[in-house]
């Protein structure tokens, strides 16, 4: 199944993998910028939980996983706190 039929599946419009897909580039570039680092974390925690909901509430379990693995890991880089020489 392609990304658009599943999104569409899922009750979010025909095109919102291109939304989704460019948040989650510029949050993991963002991450890469000491000084965008915490606002990239955070937005990428706020994606993981949407994609940990989606696949929830449609009974997906297996594909629970990734996000969870992956929002984890952007929780722990946001409550490291600002870097250094970001101030």
């Amino acid at each position: 199944m392609r990304w658009t039929e599943r999104f569409v599946n899922w009750g979010y419009p025909a095109n919102a993998q291109y939304v989704i897909g460019a948040l989650e580039i510029l949050a993991g570039l963002g991450v890469l910028i000491p000084k965008r680092r915490r606002a990239a974390a955070a937005m990428l925690v706020g994606l993981m939980i949407g994609a940990l909901c989606t696949h929830a509430v449609h009974a997906e379990f297996t594909r629970l996983i990734p996000p969870f693995v992956l929002g984890g890991l952007a929780l722990l880089l946001y409550s490291a706190g600002p870097a250094k020489g970001a101030g």
